[in-house]
Protein backbone atom coordinates (compact mmCIF):
# COMPACT_ATOMS: atom_id res chain seq x y z
CA UNK A 1 0.00 0.00 0.00
CA UNK A 2 1.40 3.39 -1.00
CA UNK A 3 1.13 6.37 1.34
CA UNK A 4 2.36 9.95 1.29
CA UNK A 5 3.30 12.37 4.00
CA UNK A 6 1.21 15.53 3.83
CA UNK A 7 1.61 19.06 5.18
CA UNK A 8 -0.96 21.86 4.92
CA UNK A 9 0.51 25.19 6.04
CA UNK A 10 -2.11 27.82 6.82
CA UNK A 11 -2.04 31.29 8.31
CA UNK A 12 -3.04 30.10 11.78
CA UNK A 13 -2.25 26.39 11.99
CA UNK A 14 -0.44 23.69 10.06
CA UNK A 15 -2.02 20.28 9.56
CA UNK A 16 0.27 17.26 9.21
CA UNK A 17 -0.56 13.68 8.35
CA UNK A 18 -0.13 10.43 6.45
CA UNK A 19 -2.59 9.81 3.60
CA UNK A 20 -3.40 6.54 1.81
CA UNK A 21 -4.02 6.18 -1.95
CA UNK A 22 -7.80 6.04 -1.47
CA UNK A 23 -7.75 9.47 0.21
CA UNK A 24 -8.16 8.17 3.76
CA UNK A 25 -6.04 9.74 6.49
CA UNK A 26 -3.90 7.27 8.40
CA UNK A 27 -2.50 9.71 10.97
CA UNK A 28 -2.96 13.41 11.63
CA UNK A 29 -1.93 16.24 13.93
CA UNK A 30 -1.89 20.04 14.08
CA UNK A 31 0.69 22.61 15.13
CA UNK A 32 0.41 26.39 15.37
CA UNK A 33 1.99 28.24 12.45
CA UNK A 34 4.67 30.72 13.50
CA UNK A 35 3.85 33.89 11.55
CA UNK A 36 7.01 35.82 12.39
CA UNK A 37 10.63 35.10 13.19
CA UNK A 38 12.89 32.61 11.47
CA UNK A 39 11.12 30.42 8.88
CA UNK A 40 13.26 27.43 9.82
CA UNK A 41 11.33 27.27 13.11
CA UNK A 42 8.20 26.47 11.07
CA UNK A 43 10.08 23.66 9.32
CA UNK A 44 11.49 22.31 12.61
CA UNK A 45 8.04 22.19 14.18
CA UNK A 46 6.61 20.34 11.18
CA UNK A 47 9.46 17.82 11.01
CA UNK A 48 9.26 17.04 14.73
CA UNK A 49 5.66 15.86 14.25
CA UNK A 50 5.89 14.34 10.79
CA UNK A 51 9.02 12.22 11.20
CA UNK A 52 7.53 9.85 13.83
CA UNK A 53 4.43 9.48 11.64
CA UNK A 54 6.59 8.51 8.66
CA UNK A 55 8.58 6.03 10.73
CA UNK A 56 5.39 4.38 12.01
CA UNK A 57 3.85 4.17 8.53
CA UNK A 58 6.89 2.57 6.91
CA UNK A 59 7.45 0.23 9.87
CA UNK A 60 4.12 -1.37 8.99
CA UNK A 61 5.38 -2.17 5.49
CA UNK A 62 3.76 0.71 3.64
CA UNK A 63 5.60 2.34 0.73
CA UNK A 64 6.28 6.05 1.23
CA UNK A 65 5.89 7.86 -2.10
CA UNK A 66 6.99 11.32 -0.93
CA UNK A 67 5.88 14.41 1.00
CA UNK A 68 3.22 16.68 -0.44
CA UNK A 69 3.07 20.22 0.89
CA UNK A 70 0.09 22.54 0.61
CA UNK A 71 1.01 26.15 1.43
CA UNK A 72 -1.13 29.27 1.52
CA UNK A 73 0.01 31.81 -1.07
CA UNK A 74 1.40 32.17 -4.56
CA UNK A 75 4.28 29.88 -5.57
CA UNK A 76 7.33 30.36 -7.76
CA UNK A 77 6.95 28.85 -11.25
CA UNK A 78 9.20 25.94 -10.21
CA UNK A 79 7.05 25.48 -7.07
CA UNK A 80 10.03 25.58 -4.74
CA UNK A 81 8.87 28.44 -2.51
CA UNK A 82 5.95 30.65 -1.61
CA UNK A 83 6.38 34.20 -2.88
CA UNK A 84 3.31 36.06 -1.64
CA UNK A 85 0.76 35.79 1.14
CA UNK A 86 -0.21 38.66 3.44
CA UNK A 87 -1.25 36.18 6.13
CA UNK A 88 1.98 34.16 6.16
CA UNK A 89 4.97 36.55 6.05
CA UNK A 90 7.48 34.18 7.65
CA UNK A 91 7.69 31.90 4.61
CA UNK A 92 7.84 34.44 1.79
CA UNK A 93 10.73 33.65 -0.58
CA UNK A 94 12.00 30.96 1.80
CA UNK A 95 13.27 27.80 0.01
CA UNK A 96 10.67 25.64 1.70
CA UNK A 97 10.92 22.59 -0.55
CA UNK A 98 14.69 22.37 -0.16
CA UNK A 99 14.54 22.88 3.61
CA UNK A 100 12.02 20.07 4.07
CA UNK A 101 13.89 17.72 1.74
CA UNK A 102 17.12 18.39 3.60
CA UNK A 103 15.61 17.43 6.96
CA UNK A 104 13.39 14.56 5.81
CA UNK A 105 15.70 13.05 3.15
CA UNK A 106 12.85 12.37 0.71
CA UNK A 107 11.37 14.20 -2.25
CA UNK A 108 8.89 16.95 -1.42
CA UNK A 109 6.48 18.75 -3.77
CA UNK A 110 4.74 22.05 -3.13
CA UNK A 111 1.24 23.08 -4.17
CA UNK A 112 -0.91 26.15 -3.57
CA UNK A 113 -3.31 25.35 -0.72
CA UNK A 114 -6.41 26.27 -2.73
CA UNK A 115 -5.30 23.90 -5.50
CA UNK A 116 -4.66 21.10 -3.01
CA UNK A 117 -8.11 21.53 -1.50
CA UNK A 118 -9.92 21.46 -4.84
CA UNK A 119 -7.91 18.39 -5.92
CA UNK A 120 -9.03 16.58 -2.77
CA UNK A 121 -12.66 17.42 -3.48
CA UNK A 122 -12.35 16.44 -7.15
CA UNK A 123 -10.75 13.08 -6.45
CA UNK A 124 -12.26 11.97 -3.16
CA UNK A 125 -14.88 14.46 -1.99
CA UNK A 126 -17.91 16.53 -2.90
CA UNK A 127 -16.45 17.51 -6.29
CA UNK A 128 -16.35 14.03 -7.82
CA UNK A 129 -17.94 13.95 -11.27
CA UNK A 130 -17.74 17.70 -11.81
CA UNK A 131 -16.40 18.99 -15.13
CA UNK A 132 -16.03 22.62 -14.01
CA UNK A 133 -15.26 22.66 -10.30
CA UNK A 134 -14.66 25.71 -8.12
CA UNK A 135 -13.43 24.95 -4.62
CA UNK A 136 -13.09 27.61 -1.93
CA UNK A 137 -11.53 27.28 1.52
CA UNK A 138 -12.58 29.69 4.26
CA UNK A 139 -10.42 30.15 7.33
CA UNK A 140 -7.73 32.70 8.17
CA UNK A 141 -8.15 33.80 4.55
CA UNK A 142 -10.19 32.70 1.57
CA UNK A 143 -8.59 30.83 -1.29
CA UNK A 144 -10.00 29.14 -4.34
CA UNK A 145 -8.96 26.58 -6.92
CA UNK A 146 -10.51 25.61 -10.25
CA UNK A 147 -10.44 22.29 -12.14
CA UNK A 148 -11.81 22.27 -15.69
CA UNK A 149 -12.08 18.97 -17.57
CA UNK A 150 -9.66 17.35 -15.14
CA UNK A 151 -6.95 20.02 -15.31
CA UNK A 152 -6.04 22.69 -12.76
CA UNK A 153 -6.42 26.29 -13.84
CA UNK A 154 -3.05 28.01 -13.37
CA UNK A 155 -2.24 31.55 -14.42
CA UNK A 156 -1.25 33.70 -11.43
CA UNK A 157 1.06 32.38 -8.74
CA UNK A 158 0.59 28.80 -10.04
CA UNK A 159 -3.13 28.94 -9.24
CA UNK A 160 -6.39 30.59 -10.32
CA UNK A 161 -5.30 33.88 -8.77
CA UNK A 162 -6.25 35.55 -5.51
CA UNK A 163 -9.99 35.15 -5.89
CA UNK A 164 -10.64 36.00 -2.24
CA UNK A 165 -9.75 39.59 -3.00
CA UNK A 166 -12.64 40.56 -5.21
CA UNK A 167 -14.35 43.58 -3.62
CA UNK A 168 -17.85 42.84 -2.33
CA UNK A 169 -18.41 45.64 0.22
CA UNK A 170 -17.55 49.26 -0.59
CA UNK A 171 -17.23 50.19 3.10
CA UNK A 172 -16.34 46.74 4.38
CA UNK A 173 -13.62 45.51 6.72
CA UNK A 174 -10.00 46.36 6.05
CA UNK A 175 -8.28 43.34 4.53
CA UNK A 176 -4.73 42.17 5.28
CA UNK A 177 -3.96 42.81 1.60
CA UNK A 178 -4.50 46.54 2.16
CA UNK A 179 -7.83 46.89 0.33
CA UNK A 180 -11.21 47.27 1.99
CA UNK A 181 -14.26 45.05 1.59
CA UNK A 182 -12.56 42.01 0.02
CA UNK A 183 -14.57 38.80 0.07
CA UNK A 184 -11.85 37.32 2.28
CA UNK A 185 -12.16 40.16 4.78
CA UNK A 186 -15.93 39.72 4.97
CA UNK A 187 -16.00 35.94 5.53
CA UNK A 188 -12.74 34.91 7.20
CA UNK A 189 -12.40 33.66 10.77
CA UNK A 190 -11.56 37.13 12.09
CA UNK A 191 -14.77 38.63 10.69
CA UNK A 192 -16.84 35.75 12.04
CA UNK A 193 -15.24 36.19 15.45
CA UNK A 194 -16.05 39.92 15.46
CA UNK A 195 -19.71 39.21 14.69
CA UNK A 196 -19.91 36.76 17.58
CA UNK A 197 -18.26 38.89 20.27
CA UNK A 198 -14.68 37.74 19.91
CA UNK A 199 -15.22 34.00 20.28
CA UNK A 200 -13.16 31.46 18.33
CA UNK A 201 -14.60 29.68 15.32
CA UNK A 202 -14.86 26.45 17.27
CA UNK A 203 -16.75 28.16 20.09
CA UNK A 204 -19.08 29.90 17.64
CA UNK A 205 -19.95 26.70 15.79
CA UNK A 206 -20.50 24.79 19.02
CA UNK A 207 -22.68 27.55 20.51
CA UNK A 208 -24.68 27.91 17.31
CA UNK A 209 -25.46 24.19 17.32
CA UNK A 210 -26.65 24.56 20.91
CA UNK A 211 -29.09 27.30 19.88
CA UNK A 212 -27.05 30.43 20.65
CA UNK A 213 -28.81 33.14 18.62
CA UNK A 214 -25.83 35.50 18.31
CA UNK A 215 -23.58 32.70 17.06
CA UNK A 216 -26.23 31.61 14.56
CA UNK A 217 -26.65 35.16 13.29
CA UNK A 218 -22.85 35.54 12.95
CA UNK A 219 -22.67 32.40 10.81
CA UNK A 220 -25.71 33.46 8.77
CA UNK A 221 -24.20 36.86 8.01
CA UNK A 222 -20.90 35.26 7.06
CA UNK A 223 -22.79 32.86 4.79
CA UNK A 224 -24.64 35.78 3.19
CA UNK A 225 -21.38 37.46 2.22
CA UNK A 226 -19.95 34.16 1.02
CA UNK A 227 -22.94 33.54 -1.25
CA UNK A 228 -22.62 37.05 -2.67
CA UNK A 229 -18.94 36.53 -3.41
CA UNK A 230 -19.49 33.15 -5.05
CA UNK A 231 -22.25 34.66 -7.18
CA UNK A 232 -19.75 37.28 -8.33
CA UNK A 233 -17.16 34.63 -9.20
CA UNK A 234 -19.52 32.34 -11.12
CA UNK A 235 -19.52 34.30 -14.40
CA UNK A 236 -15.71 34.13 -14.41
CA UNK A 237 -15.40 30.34 -14.06
CA UNK A 238 -18.87 29.01 -15.01
CA UNK A 239 -18.72 26.21 -12.43
CA UNK A 240 -21.18 23.35 -12.46
CA UNK A 241 -20.32 22.80 -8.78
CA UNK A 242 -18.86 24.92 -5.99
CA UNK A 243 -17.46 23.20 -2.89
CA UNK A 244 -16.96 25.19 0.32
CA UNK A 245 -14.24 23.88 2.62
CA UNK A 246 -11.84 25.14 5.26
CA UNK A 247 -12.22 25.54 9.01
CA UNK A 248 -15.38 27.64 8.97
CA UNK A 249 -17.14 25.07 6.78
CA UNK A 250 -17.34 22.84 9.88
CA UNK A 251 -20.50 24.84 10.69
CA UNK A 252 -22.28 22.84 7.98
CA UNK A 253 -25.78 24.03 7.13
CA UNK A 254 -25.56 26.88 9.64
CA UNK A 255 -23.15 28.51 7.16
CA UNK A 256 -24.05 26.75 3.94
CA UNK A 257 -27.81 27.35 4.12
CA UNK A 258 -27.48 31.17 4.22
CA UNK A 259 -24.71 30.98 1.60
CA UNK A 260 -26.95 29.00 -0.77
CA UNK A 261 -29.84 31.43 -0.26
CA UNK A 262 -27.59 34.43 -0.87
CA UNK A 263 -26.05 32.77 -3.92
CA UNK A 264 -29.48 32.17 -5.50
CA UNK A 265 -30.49 35.76 -4.75
CA UNK A 266 -27.41 37.38 -6.27
CA UNK A 267 -26.20 35.07 -9.03
CA UNK A 268 -26.98 35.52 -12.70
CA UNK A 269 -30.16 33.53 -13.49
CA UNK A 270 -28.43 30.96 -15.71
CA UNK A 271 -26.40 29.67 -12.74
CA UNK A 272 -29.32 29.19 -10.34
CA UNK A 273 -30.29 25.84 -11.80
CA UNK A 274 -26.99 24.69 -13.30
CA UNK A 275 -24.58 25.25 -10.39
CA UNK A 276 -24.59 23.26 -7.16
CA UNK A 277 -23.23 24.88 -4.00
CA UNK A 278 -22.20 22.16 -1.54
CA UNK A 279 -20.07 21.70 1.56
CA UNK A 280 -16.82 19.79 1.94
CA UNK A 281 -16.79 16.37 3.59
CA UNK A 282 -13.26 16.69 4.94
CA UNK A 283 -13.91 18.83 8.05
CA UNK A 284 -10.98 21.08 7.21
CA UNK A 285 -8.52 18.28 6.32
CA UNK A 286 -8.90 18.63 2.54
CA UNK A 287 -5.50 20.31 2.26
CA UNK A 288 -3.48 17.31 3.37
CA UNK A 289 -5.49 14.93 1.19
CA UNK A 290 -4.81 17.14 -1.82
CA UNK A 291 -1.16 17.57 -0.88
CA UNK A 292 -0.66 13.81 -0.72
CA UNK A 293 -2.18 13.50 -4.19
CA UNK A 294 0.90 15.22 -5.61
CA UNK A 295 2.52 11.78 -5.29
CA UNK A 296 -0.41 9.38 -5.09
CA UNK A 297 -2.66 10.67 -7.90
CA UNK A 298 -1.44 13.98 -9.35
CA UNK A 299 -3.65 16.40 -11.29
CA UNK A 300 -1.90 18.44 -13.96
Amino acid sequence: MRVAGAIDIGGTSTKIGIVVEDGSILARDTVATSLHGEPITVVDAIVSILRPMLDAATADGRVLAGIGVSVAGFLKPDRSAMIHNANLPALRDFPLRHALEQQLSIECRLEVDSNAAVIAEYQHGAGRGSTRLLGVTVGTGLGGGVIIDGALLRYTGECAGDIGHIIVARNGRLCTCGARGCLEAMVNSASLSERAGGRSVREIVSSARDGDERAQKALAETGWWLGLGLASLSPLFSPDRIVVGGGISSAGDLLLGPAQASYRTHVRPEFRETTQLVGSRFNGWDGIVGAASLFLSPVA
